[in-house]
């Protein structure tokens, strides 16, 4: 298909994104999802740790937040978290299927890397079965349980590295759901690192091994 402008992309994929192709058409597909106030931008940095073989594409949230950037939804709203939660699922969601379709792309793995609200976001979304993953990258986040049954649509391998003095999402919260994906049955590489809201350098490092390993 002839590739539109990137205004016209955007308006077709339904949020602003970047995009890196792979090497093939069939080449696992990484979906990115930032955090609280965050960018398209901001989130792409974890880029360099995917292999280059590749489709990498990162996602803008619809939202503009007080601090700045964007947010997948307010957090001093008094609206059901849920709701919000899953209205910004659906918009992943549909913009992952037209990215797919807009550059012809037919993955064979699909992995997603989500940071802080971008993590409760996805991880929210792969258990009540509304995005089907091969593999989810959980930084600085947690894991919220799931009211009623989980559905995950496909066998599913997980990534969480956290920091031990985070002080935005506290250590207990994500070890708690490291937890939870295990009673799930799900394996689980988990990293802590002695920094913030952040990912160390030995989560960077775990985590460009366990792309690799999968996506190469």
């Amino acid at each position: 298909m002839r590739h539109s402008s990137t205004s016209e992309q955007e308006h077709f994929v339904g949020l602003k994104f970047l995009y890196r192709a792979g090497s093939h058409r069939d080449s696992p597909l990484v979906v990115l999802v930032h955090g609280r106030a965050g960018t398209r931008e901001v989130i792409w940095t974890f880029e360099r740790s995917i292999p280059a073989a590749a489709h990498v594409v990162s996602f803008q949230a619809f939202s503009a937040d007080r601090l700045g950037g964007f947010s997948w939804w307010d957090m001093e709203s008094t609206e059901d978290r849920a709701l919000a939660i899953g209205r910004a699922t659906d918009k992943v969601s549909f913009a992952i299927e037209r990215v797919v379709e807009l550059f012809e792309l037919s993955p064979r793995k699909f992995y997603a890397i989500g940071f802080s609200q971008g993590a409760v976001l996805l991880s929210t979304a792969v258990l009540t079965g509304a995005i089907g993953l091969d593999g989810l990258a959980l930084l600085a986040g947690f894991v919220p349980k799931v009211e009623g049954e989980v559905q995950i649509l496909k066998p599913l391998e997980v990534f969480v590295a956290h920091g031990v003095q985070d002080e935005v999402v506290r250590i207990d919260r994500a070890r708690s759901g490291v937890e939870y994906l295990r009673d799930l049955g799900l394996s689980v590489t988990y990293v802590e690192d002695e920094v913030g809201h952040k990912v160390g350098i030995q989560g960077t490092r775990a985590l460009r091994e366990w792309l690799a390993a999968r996506t190469s």
